[in-house]
Order: structure tokens, then C-alpha cells, then sequence
């Protein structure tokens, strides 16, 4: 039998399970209150869940907006002029790095993704992040979409953030956020839980501790979105889900509406606006900053 994974956040060994997801082996961390599956994967499962993992077709011209947004942002970073995204999928945010002269890093598992983001210039490292493919403090920007609730080790990846961004560079994470509207509403049936795809679950608590750990600022931490396909596909489970890329899914409709009309994206902020101030948005949105 295998043993038990200390609590991801502060590696605490006493926890307590969550009777709404034993078939996820979810407990909740007793000292720190994080939520995490405590029974570790097997390779064999590992391989199952990846081996044939979806890669998005082609970027939408909304996410590429929010894309080309962040780089405004990272603007302001801008000293080496190296980015670094790890886990980047298909290269779609380094190529958009690299339209505004980014020098654009990534990491990635499947060797096809990474051959076909080698074509296009991305200087790209197979597997985990290692940060002795890289000097110590040699990039302005991080970032990490979606990959830290995957991690068997996430404060490792973090250290490893810390370590390469330099000092005054920025970490820009998202993640799920376990203490959301959609997953109170859904309980046990809230698709994001799904072991062993899925082995962290943070909330703006857990999550600013383990950067802080990690010897990182943070400087915002915010809590947006309802993704409606996720809540109905949660609760009414369908006989087959819609996949998130999919331009005719829910969530890709309503964006678009609410992207055309000044009045729906004011109501888009405002709602993201309480999200974030009662905690409960669907993902956790981080912006980080090494010390100076």
C-alpha cells in the first residue's frame, strides 16, 4: 500500500478526509486546511490520465486578447526580456510573447508538442520544470496556467519559480479554486475534482501561503469566472461533455456575446468584482513578485 502524501502546502502529515469525494482520496490538511488527494498516483494511472491528454486545436481570438492584456502587464517587468511558461501546452501564449519580442522558454511532456513549439522558436525543455537547465534569476516573467493542481510535488515547481525568476521579476498562476460558488453548489459532483488528473485543490488562503513559502510577494490573489458548462456539466452530467475549446460550448458562447457589448462586459467586471471579494470566482488568479 502506498503511503499517504503530506500535505502539499506545509507538508503536515495529519489530515482528515472529505466524505463528499472518497473516491478522489480528497482530505483536508488539520494544521493548514489545504485540500489535497492523499493517496499518491501510480505511474501506470499517471500514464493513463496523459498518455493521451487533449491539445487545443487553435487559439480563440478572445483568449488571445487576455493573452496580449498580461503581456501589457508584463511590460512593466521587462529587464532581460526572457519569459518563461512552465507547463505551456501548445506554445500558444510564448507565441503571442513572442509577436511583442518576448524571448520565449517552456516545458512541456509530450515530445510532439514540444517539437512542433521548437519549430516555431520557443526554446522548449521536456518534463518537469528543471532549474538546472537555466541560470538562477535569469527570467523577468513566469507563468504557470493550470498546472498546479496536476503536480504530485507543487511546492517543489514553486520553489523551482522562485528560484529562477530574478529579483523584482513577476509569477503570473492560475489554478482552480476549491472554495468557489460552482463547486459549494455541485459538491461531490463538481467535475474539477477528478482523480489522478487533478491532486491540489487551492483557495486564496492555502495558495498565498505556499508562495509566500516558496520566498514569493504576493501581490493580488484574485477569485473569477462561472464557467456555466462546468456547473451544468457538474450537475446534470451529461452524456458527453462538451470539450472547453469547443467554439459552440456554453462558456465560449457567452464569452463571445459578452466580448461584442459594453454593457455585458460591465457586468462581466462587476460580477469578478464580488467573485474576487467573497473568494468564490471558479479560478485563482495569482500575481506574484520575487523580492527585490
Amino acid at each position: 500500500m502506498s503511503t499517504a502524501r503530506p500535505c502539499p502546502c506545509c507538508s503536515a502529515t495529519h489530515f482528515r478526509e472529505l466524505p463528499d469525494h472518497v473516491r478522489h482520496h480528497l482530505a483536508r490538511c488539520r494544521t493548514c486546511g489545504m485540500v489535497f488527494a492523499h493517496r499518491p498516483p501510480t505511474a501506470q494511472e499517471l500514464e493513463a490520465t496523459y498518455g493521451s491528454y487533449p491539445v487545443i486545436p487553435a487559439l480563440s481570438p478572445i483568449t488571445k486578447q487576455r493573452y496580449l492584456e498580461l503581456l501589457d502587464v508584463f511590460e512593466g517587468y521587462r529587464r532581460t526580456g526572457r519569459i518563461l511558461d512552465a507547463g505551456s501546452g501548445s506554445g500558444y501564449f510564448l507565441d503571442t510573447a513572442m509577436e511583442r519580442s518576448w524571448e520565449a522558454h517552456g516545458t512541456e511532456y509530450d515530445p510532439a508538442v514540444v517539437e512542433a513549439c521548437r519549430a516555431r522558436g520557443i526554446h522548449m525543455q521536456q518534463g518537469v520544470l528543471d532549474p538546472t537547465h537555466y541560470e538562477e534569476g535569469s527570467f523577468d516573467v513566469i507563468t504557470s496556467f493550470e498546472v498546479l493542481e496536476h503536480l504530485v510535488d507543487p511546492a517543489t515547481e514553486l520553489a523551482h519559480i522562485s528560484r529562477l525568476l530574478r529579483p523584482g521579476g513577476i509569477l503570473y498562476l492560475t489554478t482552480p479554486n476549491f472554495n468557489s460558488l460552482a463547486r459549494h453548489i455541485a459538491r461531490g459532483r463538481w467535475n474539477i475534482i477528478n482523480y489522478p488528473e487533478h491532486l491540489n485543490y487551492y483557495t486564496p488562503r492555502t495558495l498565498g501561503r505556499s508562495l509566500r513559502k516558496a520566498g514569493l510577494d504576493v501581490d493580488r490573489i484574485r477569485t473569477t469566472g462561472i464557467s456555466v458548462m462546468r456547473l451544468r456539466n457538474s450537475v446534470v452530467a451529461p452524456t458527453k461533455a462538451q470539450a472547453n475549446a469547443d467554439p459552440g460550448n456554453a462558456d465560449q458562447v457567452l464569452r463571445s456575446r459578452i466580448e461584442g457589448n459594453p454593457v455585458l462586459r460591465f457586468m462581466k467586471a462587476t460580477v469578478n468584482g464580488l467573485l474576487t471579494l467573497t473568494g468564490m470566482g471558479d479560478t485563482l488568479k495569482v500575481f506574484a513578485t520575487k523580492p527585490q
